[in-house]
């Protein structure tokens, strides 16, 4: 087994082992196992939505979309519902639009991005970036999980406009979690001459600050540790996409948003998770795109059948990365955890945001230490700078990436006029980049 294992995923070759693998796909799990709360909480406002299936089938297509990309493109990124989606898809059935129809606007942005994915434009589109802002992602994106870090652990107000209330017990747990994860993440101990650090850090660090919210009174034991509902559950939500009647000019505003919002996610969290994983060439290009394009689309195509928003790249995948994964193998560990969530839900979310949030936190710390590769001459970093301010300060990194390219278009040009050199000017599947931006604010 082992060493089909390793001829599967080569594991070995990027650096890692199986029990690494297993314990970051584990450690992802436990970050975003939130999800599950969060599609039953958003769609809840569709009405006569079955919650029991919207469970359910989150975990069942969170599980084999993250198979499908560790054993095709054998990267360590999960998929799974894109958040703030799922409101817009709930009001829309809320405000009067069929069920089939508001799921048919999913599928057909999965079919757009399906073809060009076929036709490898996507990479084109990928490639087009400059190395510096392929590189400068990975610090967005740490911001941005270290934003999302200190509002689910609750040591910031909602609005970021100052610390919480530290005499309330769910905000001293969460001083106690990132204690923790700070703590088992960057303690190191000599160990026969060489300096090691623990492994499964963030995981350990998940595991105890729940069991302390136990005692603290945080957390609360479910009376079953069963999920509720039947299986059958899943057949109130499934092959119901109507693609047909979606097609009317008044759903293409809605279906241009999902499409452009799904593609930056996914050039975004690719390109950060490759770069923390150290999978990026020396060009800063990500070889396994391609196959990570296929994959995210197919997915929200497969989401939009069993009554799921659009599915794509999950940042939490950083997590598991920190945690060591470099394979697919780590995708098998997070969706077995999701498998086996569609029986005992329950356990797995009583986990509190001060445990996955503290660990979020320093998941964004480190990746904030992907901007070592930056080249910080002053013209070549602006649209960097731009990409990470808008990112920290408006919770956007979608947005981040779509102004530092505009920034980046906009300094080429007038360096092209200024030198009188049109080599400065980007190609062609940049300026097609540059349009979807502008779509990107008017939808």
């Amino acid at each position: 087994m082992k060493n089909l294992l390793e001829r599967r995923f080569r594991i070995q070759e990027r650096g890692s082992s199986i029990s690494t693998e297993l314990i970051g796909g584990a450690t992802t799990f436990a970050t975003m196992a939130y999800i599950l709360a969060y599609m039953t909480s958003a769609m809840s406002a569709a009405p006569g939505i079955n919650l029991t299936g919207v469970l359910l089938c989150t975990c069942l297509l969170t599980a084999v979309s993250t198979i499908a990309m560790g054993l095709i493109a054998n990267v360590p990124i999960v998929l799974a519902p894109v958040l703030v989606i799922p409101n817009l898809v709930a009001a829309m059935i809320a405000e009067g639009t069929d069920y089939g129809v508001a799921f048919g606007t999913v599928a057909i942005s999965g079919i757009v991005f399906l073809l060009i994915s076929v036709f490898k434009l996507r990479e084109l589109f990928a490639e087009s970036l400059p190395k510096n802002i392929k590189i400068g992602i990975g610090g967005a994106v740490g911001l941005l999980i270290a934003r999302i870090g200190l509002n689910s652990c609750g040591l910031v107000t909602p609005e970021v406009s100052g610390f919480a209330d530290f005499s309330q017990p769910s905000v001293q747990l969460s001083v106690i979690g990132l204690v923790l994860a700070l703590f088992l993440s960057y303690v190191e101990f000599d160990y026969h001459g060489r300096r090691v650090k623990i492994k499964g850090a963030l995981l350990i660090s998940i595991v105890l600050t729940t069991i302390i919210g136990i005692f603290m009174g945080v957390v609360t034991l479910p009376e079953s540790i069963f999920t509720s509902g039947a299986i059958s559950s899943i057949g109130d939500m499934a092959f119901k996409v109507d693609i047909l009647g979606a097609l009317r000019l008044e759903y293409l505003p809605f279906i241009i948003m999902l499409l452009i919002n799904d593609f930056f996610g996914t050039l975004g969290t690719g390109f950060a998770m490759a770069n923390k994983a150290n999978l990026l060439d020396e060009d800063g290009n990500f070889p396994a795109f391609g196959k990570v394009f296929l994959v995210d689309a197919s997915s929200t195509i497969a989401g939009s059948l069993f009554g799921i928003t659009t599915i794509s790249c999950f940042a939490e995948s950083a997590a598991g990365v920190e945690s060591g994964s470099r394979t697919g193998l780590s995708n098998l560990s997070t969706a077995f955890f999701f498998l086996l969530c569609m029986l005992f839900a329950p356990l797995f979310l009583i986990i509190p945001g001060a445990a996955t949030g503290s660990a979020l936190v320093v998941v964004g710390i480190s990746m904030l230490e992907t901007l070592r590769g930056i080249d910080f001459e002053p013209v070549e970093f602006l649209p960097v700078a731009v990409m990470l301010l808008v990112t920290a300060y408006m919770f956007d990194y979608v947005g981040g990436i779509a102004l530092g390219m505009f920034t980046y278009l906009v300094i080429s040009v007038l360096r092209a006029i200024l030198r009188k050199n049109a080599s400065y000017l980007p190609k062609w599947p940049a300026w097609v980049l540059g349009v979807l931006m502008v779509l990107y604010f008017v939808f």
